[in-house]
């Protein structure tokens, strides 16, 4: 099994380096098609169509199996990657771009579960730790390949990259991970579980602050590409210089604060994350020059916040949970596609409002203040 945990870090690792290409450049991709104020929209028909795939999603892997669903979800995510690249109208890129944007969320759940599969609670934080750590140190890498791609070559060449490292992520799964055992997983209806999950205080409270993050990243993933680049003038260069050193936390903070949360449990260290974002976040309304280490050096501080909360909110989520309790890991993954559905919706608002980029800002770090609220009522019962 620890063999077993050793590849699905190095499988994390590679499937992070194949997203974290495109993360940062969808936005700016779909906005050659349609108005960069409306790119958001793409993104929340992406989020829809995901939350119904990871309602129906335990079910299938109750028939199937995570390995056999693990490895059609890569491949057909592969071939959407590499048609993507090649997309020549609003329709194709907004069907493509859905098609990933749902199956990233699904391949998340799959190694999510055989991760749980192979791992002892009592280990979890630091398992989860050493699994977020290997995976951003990916997203960093990425930007690095980002900034020089971009400044040789074409948003394609990236999808293209892309489409290759997600072969490689199909070859090791293909021949590491076919043995691991599926647990009995619950057999139960979605309302039912649906139900289960709402009532129990603690993973309710866990989706709550993973919604709080993915809808942070949400505003951060879409909005920030396009504002240094239409807006403040940066080229690609800078920004993938400026992205990889905003990541840097990724790589050093999750693995210490997944064992220390091991021993001291999650309280504190949530209420610091959201501290940390917040107070940066809110800082970048005031920032309106392109000057490439202030930029960076903000970015840098609220993915500190951000960090600590990744590592410590999964810990806290899947210390609650079962193996088999693998259509409660959907019920938490869906975070992501509900911040993308009102993300967007919400930034849509702003914008009719106030115009004006930067008051993302504003508004994203005064919301991030609810996070040390509600991080506050975990008691160490909870833990």
């Amino acid at each position: 099994m620890n063999k077993k945990r050793k590849i699905i870090y190095l499988v994390g690792f590679i499937f992070s380096l194949s997203i974290a290409l495109m993360a940062y450049i969808n936005s700016s991709f779909i906005a050659s098609f349609i108005d960069e104020k409306s790119v958001g929209t793409v993104y929340t028909l992406g989020s829809v169509v995901s939350i119904f795939a990871l309602l129906v999603v335990p079910k299938i892997f109750r028939k199937v199996g995570g390995y056999k669903f693990l490895l059609w979800a890569i491949a057909t995510n592969a071939l959407a990657t590499a048609l993507f690249a090649f997309a020549q109208n609003a329709w194709s890129a907004i069907v493509l771009f859905t098609i990933i944007f749902t199956l990233n969320i699904l391949i998340f759940f799959a190694l999510d579960e055989l991760l749980k599969i192979i791992s002892k609670d009592s280990s979890t934080g630091k398992t989860r730790g050493s699994y977020l750590a290997l995976a951003s140190l990916a997203w960093i890498i990425a930007q690095l390949l980002l900034g020089t791609i971009l400044g040789e070559s074409s948003f394609q060449m990236i999808y293209l990259t892309s489409f290759v490292v997600m072969l490689l992520f199909f070859k090791i799964v293909h021949a590491y991970l076919r043995d691991i055992p599926d647990p009995e997983y619950d057999k139960t209806n979605t309302k039912k579980y649906l139900g289960e999950f709402l009532k129990n205080k603690n993973l309710f409270r866990a989706y709550v602050l993973a919604l709080l993050l993915q809808f942070f990243y949400c505003w951060m993933v879409i909005y920030t590409p396009i504002y240094l680049s239409s807006y403040l003038g940066f080229s690609w260069s800078q920004i993938g210089i400026i992205f990889a050193i905003m990541l840097l936390p990724f790589s050093i903070i999750p693995f210490h604060l997944g064992r220390y949360s091991d021993k001291i449990g999650e309280r504190k260290i949530l209420m610091f994350g959201f501290a940390v974002a917040s107070v940066a976040t809110l800082s970048l309304f005031f920032i309106g020059q392109p000057e490439v280490w202030i930029w960076a050096g903000l970015l840098f501080l609220t993915r500190i916040g951000a960090a600590s909360i990744e590592v410590v909110g999964d810990a806290y989520f899947f210390k609650h949970i079962r193996p088999e309790n693998e259509e409660f890991v959907g019920v938490y993954r869906s975070a992501t596609p509900v911040a993308y559905i009102f993300g967007p919706l919400f930034a849509f608002l702003v914008f009719i409002f106030v115009p004006s980029f930067n008051f993302l800002y504003l508004v994203l770090g005064a919301f991030l203040l609810y996070g040390i609220y509600l991080s506050s009522t975990i008691a160490k019962s909870d833990i």
